[in-house]
């Protein structure tokens, strides 16, 4: 009996060893529950089977990664930085970049972007980019990174600039310069290049060079040569206009300057004008005379255009108090105004102004003219003498 106690004793350790032993080791349970499954998986996994991408099936960036190579961008020629560029609103920037290690191979292209000027990058494989910038002063941001197939630098190369030109840059061009001679004086030409339905008012404007500056004075628009003639106001100049500033002293006065009429030339039979004016007076229509005289008539078809009267040689005029009274009225400034003034062709596309004395140009030496709005930006320049100053 005491034999089989002990055999006994042993089976039921053992039955008992096999029912509570997985509790006391560390190895895992054969099975699992499908939501400790679930847990187990990897946010990755899930992510796939919710429809999300596997960032394996993503392109690597080496920005997102440990580079295996180093990308730096520069900046080799174009405005420095907090430069102000006052001559011109077309800006040329080039640029290069560098690899290292230096071994590495890899095509490269360039991203520039203008902050204040580009929504977006602008893609390229050049090394240049010039720009044509609005005509008025603001403040840019030049940018530009290099790029290869799976990385950029992360530290664009940049340039901050400032375009102070005028709103009006070579929307009025210094045309031609004449300098003073023995036979004439200096005269300046503008010229406009303006759109149909643009007007600019160029009063105060000013023109420099070496030998000082002018300031471009007000104008009468609709002159007419009587002693309550109108008062000048400012110039406002459209497309096709040409404005002549001559450094003689106007024949009508100070403050006379003028838009040229279809009338003005009656004025040079008492003027001597430095600026030329054109003959094109307009004369009366045949069936505007039929109620004078044949030979009265006759007398008027034969006079030359803006010509003032001379009956002296003729003697039935002065017998014919009708036509005299006509040919008084009618063929001098004050009768051509009076008749002609609302024409749409009255007014000719040149001002006359007469600067009394000034003169700017130089003579045996080469000067650049600078063209400037009311703000002192810059219109416009002309380079000109001998040698040609660049």
């Amino acid at each position: 009996m005491e034999s089989i106690i002990p055999l006994i004793i042993f089976i039921i350790f053992i039955a008992t060893f096999s029912y509570f032993g997985p509790f006391f080791t560390n190895k895992p349970l054969q099975q699992a529950s499908l939501s400790q499954t679930q847990e187990d998986v990897p946010q990755e996994q899930n992510k796939e089977k919710q429809g999300f991408i596997s960032s394996s099936a993503l392109p690597k960036v080496t920005t997102n990664s440990k580079p295996s190579f180093f990308i730096d961008t520069y900046i080799t020629a174009g405005p420095e930085d907090g430069e102000i560029i006052e001559e011109t609103n077309k800006v040329t920037f080039e640029f290069t970049a560098k690899i290292l290690p230096e071994e590495i191979k890899e095509q490269i292209y360039f991203e520039t972007k203008i902050e204040g000027f580009d929504d977006n990058w602008v893609r390229t494989y050049s090394k240049k980019r010039t720009i044509t910038f609005p005509a008025l002063s603001k403040e840019y941001t030049f940018l530009v990174r290099a790029r290869t197939k799976n990385s950029f630098d992360l530290s664009p190369a940049k340039r901050n600039f400032q375009i102070n030109i005028s709103p009006y840059f070579e929307k009025v061009k210094i045309y031609s310069v004449k300098n003073k001679t023995s036979y004439g004086l200096s005269l300046i030409t503008l010229s406009t290049t303006l759109t149909k339905e643009e007007k600019i008012n160029i009063t105060n404007w000013s023109l420099e060079g070496k030998e000082g500056k002018i300031i471009i004075p007000k104008a009468v628009e609709k002159y007419y040569h009587y002693y309550n003639s109108p008062q000048p106001e400012d110039i406002f100049v459209k497309k096709g206009d040409r404005i002549y500033l001559s450094s003689g002293f106007n024949p009508l006065g100070r403050n006379r300057n003028f838009r040229l009429n279809k009338c003005m030339g009656y004025l040079t039979a008492s003027f001597d004008f430095p600026i030329p004016i054109s003959m094109n007076c307009p004369k009366p229509k045949s069936e505007e005379i039929t109620h004078l005289d044949p030979c009265c008539q006759k007398f008027i078809r034969y006079m030359r255009t803006c010509e003032i009267p001379d009956y002296s040689e003729n003697p039935k005029i002065p017998s014919d108090s009708e036509c005299i009274s006509y040919l008084n009225e009618n063929f001098n400034n004050v009768g051509c105004f009076r008749n002609y003034s609302q024409d749409e062709d009255f007014l000719k596309n040149e001002w006359h102004i007469y600067l009394n004395g000034k003169n700017i140009i130089v003579t045996n030496d080469c000067d650049i003219i600078y063209l400037r709005d009311q703000n002192g930006l810059l219109i416009d320049k002309y380079s000109y003498g001998y040698p040609v100053c660049w």
